[in-house]
């Protein structure tokens, strides 16, 4: 099977071809969510638990998942940067700022954040668009790979009787990697991708406080390991409705929650992301103008 080929203007794959599939990622996406509020609403249990927690929230659990939230967009800025900078020039705090746009742009189906990122590294940054492409693969493979190495340590951990805390020891073992330079950055890169991976199960453990439900911390790394997973299904916008039944529907592997505590501690972070995601990237995007602005003059000469 062959890749889809680029364009003569640099785009990789036919506009409207993504556009639509971007329109039906979010249909499916947003009919999953409401999928999910109908099975907790018709669980009175869970919905009894929600209300009493929305009732007497949980401020150390909304103050971590806020803090969680926050240092995965600085982790992902780092290797995004990590990955770019040998590519054209790019500055850490406009790495941030197009992330936290694009986080906010994936909610919207009409445009992809991924996608505004890639023009805008060719507007201001000289950047290719097929090179951006690349940068974008090379993370999610990244994803992958910390995901998968992250939950080998913790199932082998909890088969060999060690503690639950043997996981975060992970980013670790890629720290042999950097003593040569040529694989420096693919080994700081996966450090912060494994780290980031990590925090996913510090969201998860707020995301279930949240809730009203309670988990071990061994339950919160399974199931940022299933939440890292969804977050990387194409065209669906920062795993919207994946991410939610996926936990959910992996509570009889992981253990420690029922699938409709799943589907509520998902949807109450998933509020959290959204209520986060829209001041942060509205101030980037702000930020993002006036840096495009100021360099369209040099770029027009």
């Amino acid at each position: 099977m062959t890749a889809p080929a680029a364009t003569e203007g640099g785009q990789p794959f036919d506009r409207s071809h993504r556009s639509q599939l971007r329109r039906v990622g979010t249909i499916v996406g947003v009919l999953l969510v409401c999928a999910a509020i109908v099975a907790i609403w018709r669980n009175q249990a869970i919905g009894e638990s929600l209300a009493r927690a929305a009732h007497n929230p949980d401020w150390m659990a909304l103050a971590a998942i806020i803090t969680a939230i926050i240092a995965n967009q600085v982790l992902t800025s780092g290797v995004f940067w990590m990955l770019m900078r040998r590519h054209g020039r790019i500055g850490f705090q406009e790495m941030n700022e197009l992330v936290a746009t694009s986080t906010l742009g994936n909610y919207v189906p009409m445009q992809a954040g991924s996608i505004g990122r890639m023009a805008y590294h060719r507007t201001v940054n000289g950047i290719p668009v097929r090179t951006s492409l690349v940068v974008i693969l090379q993370a999610m493979s990244a994803t992958a790979v910390a995901t998968c190495a992250v939950g080998a340590v913790a199932v082998l951990a909890a088969g060999a009787g060690a503690p639950w805390w043997a996981a975060i020891l992970v980013p670790v073992i890629w720290l042999p990697l950097a003593i040569d330079t040529s694989w420096r950055p693919f080994a700081i890169v996966m450090v912060l991708r494994s780290v980031e991976v990590l925090v996913w199960a510090v969201h998860a453990w707020a995301a279930f406080r949240l809730s009203g439900w309670q988990i071990e911390p061994a339950t919160a790394i399974g199931a940022a390991l299933v939440a890292s997973a969804a977050n990387l299904v194409p065209f669906i916008g920062n795993g919207l409705g994946i991410r939610e039944w996926s936990v959910a529907l992996a509570a009889p592997l992981i253990g420690g929650y029922e699938r409709d505590a799943g589907l509520a501690a998902e949807l109450a972070g998933r509020t959290v992301d959204v209520v986060v995601a829209i001041p942060l990237g509205m101030i980037a995007f702000g930020a993002l103008i006036k840096r495009t602005r100021a360099a369209l003059p040099s770029a027009d000469r």
